[in-house]
């Protein structure tokens, strides 16, 4: 059925307009709870994320410095001393000794390699907190907005009972225009 008039194309996409806004409410409205947290809390998961990516870039720098300096620290410069010890040759191999100086190498080199990757992610994982932060206020917001113009259309409902059908189906009747007839 098409509307006849303007009364009746405004009363329809007033209608159109409730729906939507009660559609985009059940939408956003549980999206924006969701993603909202008090500050306390969100405050302690970031100082958490925050800690822990420091420390991973702390103990990047401990294996680097571990790879460089391990001829020089306690209970690995034996390593150094045992691949260079001539007594052992008979005992070991000498190629099997140089193997274990390079593992320990590769070890050192492979964790620095693991805690880059770890640092990288937090960093990561900080930067989509706060992505999210924002993504919820704005939400919230929009959510807001929504309840406000809902209220708005609830009251022209309420102000407007007999001219604004609660349905679809309900047939707007036109206005009708005063008669100028001086006989009637």
């Amino acid at each position: 059925m098409k509307p006849q008039n303007l009364q009746e194309e405004l009363i329809r996409d007033f209608q159109e307009q409730k729906r939507t806004i009660s559609e985009q409410l059940a939408v956003a409205d549980p999206m924006a709870a969701s993603l909202r947290r008090p500050a306390a809390r969100r405050l302690f998961h970031a100082g958490i994320i925050v800690f822990l990516e420091i420390l991973a870039w702390l103990l990047l720098l401990c294996c680097i410095a571990f790879v460089l300096f391990s001829d020089r620290l306690y209970p690995f410069y034996y390593f150094n001393q045992l691949q260079h010890d001539t007594s052992l040759g008979a005992r070991y191999r000498s190629q099997d000794l140089r193997v274990l100086y390079w593992t320990i190498k590769a070890t050192g080199i492979f964790t620095a390699v693991l805690f880059f990757i770890i640092a990288r992610m937090l960093g990561t994982i900080r930067l989509k907190n706060s992505i999210l932060h924002v993504a919820g206020r704005n939400m919230k917001l929009l959510a807001e907005q929504l309840l406000k113009r809902k209220a708005a259309m609830e009251m022209l409902e309420q102000k407007y009972p007999a001219e604004l059908p609660s349905s679809d189906d309900a047939v707007v009747m036109p206005q009708r225009k005063p008669h100028n007839d001086i006989l009637l």
